[in-house]
């Protein structure tokens, strides 16, 4: 009786458990704008719901587009996401970061793969008091586009304005910080050496330094 019984009670509490995964994105809308929808899309475990919530919430996404994420993180879309361009057969990983600061465009057959990072605005902290390194690194906003049938390894970082030419390709870990000419493969991030920044751009005298380390 009750292995009769267990199947129709996990069947039921399979239901509840999906039900669950699946709110209603327009109270979520209404009550925390389009914050609460995003918060949401971090947790959503389905692919093509996640596409589906984008489309509903502005993003041009074409019908051929491949499932998208799961677990993605959208970042400062301010009421929509109609800064966000998806073309046809573009595939888009696994906890991706898309920053919606300005339009950030994916071309056809392109691929994102987990945990990348797409940024599309520059901020070392506008506005901030006693923060002159503004003069250095001005605030910007720039599209970031990743043309035609190119690739972005897992854990990628694609900075600001961003131009990845068509049929290149970004290996693992890589800081993108500059334009790709198309059919180029990108192996490693450049090397560069370390920047000693004036003193004079600073406000407050430099503190003595790193803590020492403490001896037993």
């Amino acid at each position: 009786m009750k292995r009769f019984l267990r199947q129709p009670i996990e069947y039921i509490r399979a239901k509840m458990w999906d039900a669950m995964q699946r709110p209603d994105t327009d109270l979520l809308y209404d009550k925390y704008g389009i914050y609460g929808v995003s918060a949401y899309l971090q947790q959503c475990w389905n692919p093509y719901l996640t596409k589906e919530i984008l489309i509903k919430y502005g993003a041009n996404i074409h019908p051929d587009c491949w499932p998208i994420g799961p677990g993605i993180t959208i970042h400062e879309a301010k009421e929509d996401y109609s800064n966000l361009h998806i073309a046809a057969f573009a595939h888009i990983g696994r906890q991706v970061f898309l920053d919606l600061t300005e339009r950030l465009q994916i071309g056809e057959s392109c691929c994102v793969a987990m945990r990348a990072v797409l940024l599309t605005h520059l901020n070392v902290g506008d506005g901030y008091p006693n923060k002159p390194l503004n003069r250095l690194f001005p605030k910007m906003n720039k599209p970031t586009i990743l043309q035609r049938g190119s690739q972005v390894g897992a854990g990628v970082i694609v900075g600001c304005g961003v131009v990845i030419g068509e049929d290149s390709t970004i290996n693992a870990g890589v800081l993108v910080d500059k334009d790709i000419p198309p059919r180029t493969a990108v192996a490693n991030s450049r090397r560069k050496p370390n920047i000693r920044i004036p003193d004079r751009f600073f406000d407050v005298p430099l503190s003595e330094g790193l803590p020492k380390e403490s001896k037993p």
